[in-house]
Order: structure tokens, then C-alpha cells, then sequence
């Protein structure tokens, strides 16, 4: 596994453009919300921008994730020239119109399958916590304790044992089902793009192939789990640091791409011929 986690690194380093669109696309996104929270008023407007950011996620997903898959090609190939390289790597963006093209109706069924898991998995826990561990706090507590800063540290103080160990059993249960949740869900994306272009026959054979390969899956899944919470731990305190808030966004922009070539290297490394195969099934 060490030997992928390298291999992912150089590609991740090669191909370090692919953060380009990424950023691009986070930075219209949080415009666009900017501009409809502001704008946006009546339900039919709201439904307008629920598909509006549904239309540009599908295109950017679409695109970037194809584009990633080329990007690995690009890597493993030899040139002789760095200049050959480096042309080669600037032609992968020539390759998100196609992805759009080909994959933009998979991933617009692919978020709208997700949202309706979540929904789901939500409903789930709440059920469960509220028949095994039950409510922590009433509504007015909590929107008393989120009036300001200090509401809510006096809020935090005035929990008793009961109701600190109740929270805690939430947040295990919380935690619990979001992680099996990731877990099973890890090669929906590579398999859309290297096997199934149906979002739900390549759900169903993505959660197969989790099993498949158990071992490595659970030991990839636990690595980027441990990068994961180094992140976000860096994360917290940065807030305090204009500067290093900056460091830290840029850390974790490239551990998102790290993030995507890594499950995509480690599938067409471990199931490329058994996604071929699999194309004949849909």
C-alpha cells in the first residue's frame, strides 16, 4: 500500500493544475451562494437556485473527475523532454468538455442519489438516537445558546453529567454512521468513470467491490481518515491566523486532490479489468 500512497503523491505533484478547476469552482460557488442568499427570496426562486448549483456541480464533477483519470495516464507515461511533459499535462484541460459531454447526466444522478442517502442516513440516527439515547436539550435551549458567544459557553457549562454523556453517545452515533457511510460509498466515482456510467448500477457494484478488496479498502479508508483529521486539526487553529489560515487552505485544497488520485489510482489499480469486465453487465 505504501508503494500506492507514493505513486498517488508523484501524480498528485505532476498534475498539480488539476487544482486549478477546483479552486475556480469552489471560488463561483461561494459567489453564487453570496448572490443568492441575498437575492433569493420566494420558493420558486430557491428551487431555481437548488438547480442551478445542481447544473454547475454535475458539469464541474463531470469534468474534473475525467480529467483527473487522463491526468493519471499522463503520469505513468515516459517523455523524454520535460517539455513533451509538461505540453501533455496542459492538454489534459482540452479533456473537460468530453467529460462534461459524457458523464454530466451519471454525476447530476449521482448528487441527487447521494442527497436522497443522506436524507436517509439522517433520518436513521435521529430515529435511533431518539428511541436509545433520547434528546439532549429542548429547542429554546439550543436557540437561546446560539444567540452569541457567551450564550452558548454558559449553555456548554450548564450541561450536566447526563446530558454530556448523552451528547457524546449522539456524536459516536453521528460519526459512526457518516463514516460507514464514506466507507461504502469510496469508489462510486471511479467507477462511474472507468466502469458503470450509471449512477446506481455503479453504486450497488462500488459497494460490492469495497468488500472485494476489504483489507486494502479499509486500510486506504483509514489512511486518508488520519490525513483527514490532521487537516482538519491544522484547520481549527488556523482560524486564529489570517496567514496561516491561507497556508492551511491551500493544504487542504491539495490534500482534496491527493484525496481523489489516490481512490483513483488504487482502482484502476486493483479493479481496471474487473471494471472492464463489469461494462458488459449495464
Amino acid at each position: 500500500m505504501f508503494k500506492l500512497y507514493k505513486e498517488a503523491f508523484k501524480t498528485a505533484n505532476d498534475c498539480i493544475i488539476l487544482a486549478i478547476p477546483l479552486v475556480l469552482f469552489m471560488w463561483v460557488l461561494s459567489f453564487y451562494f453570496a448572490f443568492s442568499n441575498a437575492v433569493v427570496n420566494v420558493p420558486a426562486e430557491m428551487i431555481l437556485a437548488f438547480v442551478t448549483v445542481l447544473f454547475m456541480t454535475g458539469a464541474f464533477l463531470s469534468g474534473w473527475f475525467y480529467m483527473v483519470q487522463k491526468a493519471i495516464v499522463v503520469s505513468k507515461q515516459v517523455y523524454v523532454m520535460d517539455e513533451d511533459r509538461a505540453k501533455a499535462t496542459l492538454n489534459i484541460f482540452k479533456e473537460i468538455p468530453y467529460g462534461i459531454g459524457k458523464y454530466f447526466l451519471s454525476f447530476i444522478g449521482l448528487i441527487i442519489i447521494f442527497l436522497v442517502l443522506i436524507s436517509f442516513a439522517g433520518t436513521f440516527v435521529y430515529k435511533i438516537g431518539s428511541h436509545y439515547i433520547g434528546n439532549v436539550f429542548t429547542q429554546e435551549q439550543i436557540t437561546t445558546a446560539l444567540t452569541s458567544a457567551e450564550d452558548m459557553k454558559n449553555f456548554i457549562d450548564s450541561l450536566t453529567v447526563d446530558q454530556l454523556i448523552k451528547l457524546n453517545l449522539w456524536n459516536l452515533l453521528i460519526m459512526g454512521t457518516t463514516t460507514l457511510l464514506s466507507f461504502m460509498l469510496m469508489l462510486w466515482v471511479p467507477e462511474i468513470i472507468y466502469s458503470a456510467r450509471n449512477p446506481i448500477v455503479a453504486l450497488f457494484k462500488s459497494v460490492k467491490k469495497v468488500f472485494v478488496k476489504f483489507p486494502k479498502t479499509l486500510a486506504l479508508f483509514i489512511y486518508l481518515s488520519i490525513l483527514n483529521l490532521v487537516v482538519s486539526f491544522l484547520s481549527t487553529f488556523a482560524i486564529l491566523n489570517p496567514i496561516l489560515y491561507l497556508l492551511v487552505m491551500v493544504v487542504c485544497f491539495y490534500f482534496i486532490l491527493y484525496f481523489v488520485v489516490l481512490i483513483f489510482t488504487f482502482y484502476e489499480q486493483e479493479f481496471a479489468g474487473y471494471g472492464k469486465n463489469d461494462d458488459s453487465e449495464t
